[in-house]
């Protein structure tokens, strides 16, 4: 038994693809207007535009946004009980509509609910923030529940974080750009990690070229003329802190030099592994003029941090929460993930406890999401892992409870594919929470990626154009003067 579903008079096929995963794991296209995936129930879905429209047209609309013409939208379900909906829509709402008709089709076939409905994509707040604009900020809840189809709680979480998120990017100014800069180097790999990273401690001599490489990048695009100022600088990776201490050092203080920082600028060190964290690196990044740190333990239970690859303890994570307050850190973030392997509900939210008895300014809390080439990607291969978990759900729930209780608000929030029962990220905040956060993930904002595997985009009519570095590691340190002009060109081509 098979689903399978026809595309007529559009070529919308990818986006309804990642839906059918959504449900059945795998989704097959057969040239360019069906595809079919593994089904206990055998159906058939016509999924048809009246007019026709050519790809060409879509993505023009896309781009601009708006549209006066207007298409009938038809999804027919054939199968052991029919089913259709269709209406007429704007035709900017195209692939939206198309994914919410097949979201709605499948849900009533197969009697799955996920907790964002139709809403698969990355930024699910962005339609909470249309819908607030249009129908006011009381309706709104309403209609994300009842057409998107989204649970009351997510429905509730869109609309808080949409407006926090809102009302972060108005903050920012014209020529404000986002500075990324990462390193592919940890201790060791974490099993729910795709990233490709070195194990710092059997690549030193890799280092030393990797840190060259990056700060001769960031030279090539930021000497002369560069039509932006850093408002916002994030080091990520990999584990940044896992350099040894001079070449850390040298690493933050060189590219931050180079980078036209506005006066101000947010910056943050992921400091992600306690294990790689001593008084010597804190005390560089604190001369460096890093306001943010993070500090990850992602959990608080010893067990679980054995289980999935993490060499620390939650006492090395306590250690380092303290060290930190001790050399003048007040602004300190810790991630937390849901759904861990081996985890109750009780051992998270006794993780969140345990977190906020540190009192840190932000609470990350991750849904494990099980990505393809980590070790987790091996023990999740029956889809019915990632299909809605009722406790996983209440758990996550309970935990924003707690957090909110606490003193705690949303600020802003993401999906990733894959992630257990169609959770989300979702960055708590007693202060004003992240500035990179909220504007990186808004696909409004102008980025400079350095470094192996990280990603430039600017902003052309609502539309990212992305350049993406190499993500092997010799590949990088050999085309950086490439990367470079290319970089230059897509930044200025736009100014």
């Amino acid at each position: 038994m098979a689903f399978k579903l026809e595309a007529r008079g559009h070529h919308e096929m990818a986006a309804l693809a990642d839906l059918v995963r959504l449900f059945f794991g795998q989704a097959e296209r057969i040239g360019d207007s069906s595809l079919t995936a593994p089904s206990d129930l055998n159906l058939f879905l016509t999924s048809a535009v009246d007019p026709p429209i050519s790809a060409g047209k879509a993505r023009l609309v896309s781009r601009s946004g708006r549209s006066d013409q207007e298409v009938r939208v038809t999804s027919r379900l054939e199968g052991k009980q029919a089913d259709m909906v269709s209406e007429r829509i704007p035709l900017h709402l195209l692939r939206r509509v198309l994914k919410r008709q097949l979201y709605l089709l499948l849900s009533r076939a197969t009697g799955l609910d996920f907790p964002w409905g139709s809403l698969t994509g990355v930024r699910p707040t962005q339609i909470a923030l249309e819908v607030i604009n249009q129908s006011g900020e009381d309706q709104a809840a309403a209609i994300l529940s009842d057409y998107w189809r989204l649970s009351g709680s997510k429905a509730a979480l869109a609309v808080k974080t949409a407006l926090a998120e809102d009302a972060t990017l108005r903050q920012l100014e014209e020529d404000d750009v986002m500075l990324y800069v990462g390193l592919p180097f940890c201790p060791g790999r974490c099993l729910y990690c795709s990233f490709i990273t070195q194990d710092a401690g059997r690549q030193e001599g890799s280092l030393v070229h990797y840190v060259d490489a990056v700060i001769r990048e960031a030279g090539g695009i930021f000497t002369g003329r560069f039509p932006g100022k850093i408002r916002a600088v994030y080091y990520g990776g990999g584990t940044p802190t896992s350099l040894p201490p001079a070449l850390f050092r040298r690493y933050l203080e060189e590219v931050l030099a180079l980078a036209p920082l506005k006066q101000g600028a947010e910056l943050t060190m992921e400091a992600g592994r306690p294990d790689t964290l001593d008084r010597e690196k804190l005390e560089i990044i604190r001369d460096c003029g890093f306001q943010r740190l993070c500090i990850n333990p992602q959990t608080m239970h010893d067990e679980t941090l054995r289980r999935i690859g993490r060499h620390h303890t939650t006492d090395q994570t306590v250690a380092s929460f303290r060290l930190a307050r001790s050399l003048g850190f007040t602004d300190i973030n810790m991630d937390l993930i849901a759904g861990l392997p081996g985890e109750s509900t009780s051992d998270l939210l006794d993780s969140v406890k345990r977190v906020l008895e540190l009192n840190p300014e932000h609470i990350t809390l991750h849904t494990l999401a099980v990505k393809k080439g980590s070790y987790l990607d091996r023990l999740f291969d029956d889809h019915g892992a990632l299909l809605p978990d009722p406790v996983l759900i209440e758990a996550v729930g309970e935990a924003h409870r707690l957090l909110g209780q606490a003193g705690f608000r949303p600020y802003y929030l993401y999906k990733q594919k894959n992630c257990r029962s169609g959770l989300e990220n979702t960055g708590f905040t007693r202060l004003a929470g992240s500035l990179y956060n909220v504007a990186m993930m808004s696909d409004q904002v102008p980025v400079v990626g350095l470094g192996s595997g990280s990603t430039s985009k600017v902003i052309l009519e609502r539309t990212a154009r992305r350049l993406h570095n190499p993500k092997d590691l010799r590949l990088y340190i050999e085309r950086v003067d490439r990367q470079v002009a290319a970089k230059r060109s897509l930044f200025l081509s736009e100014s």
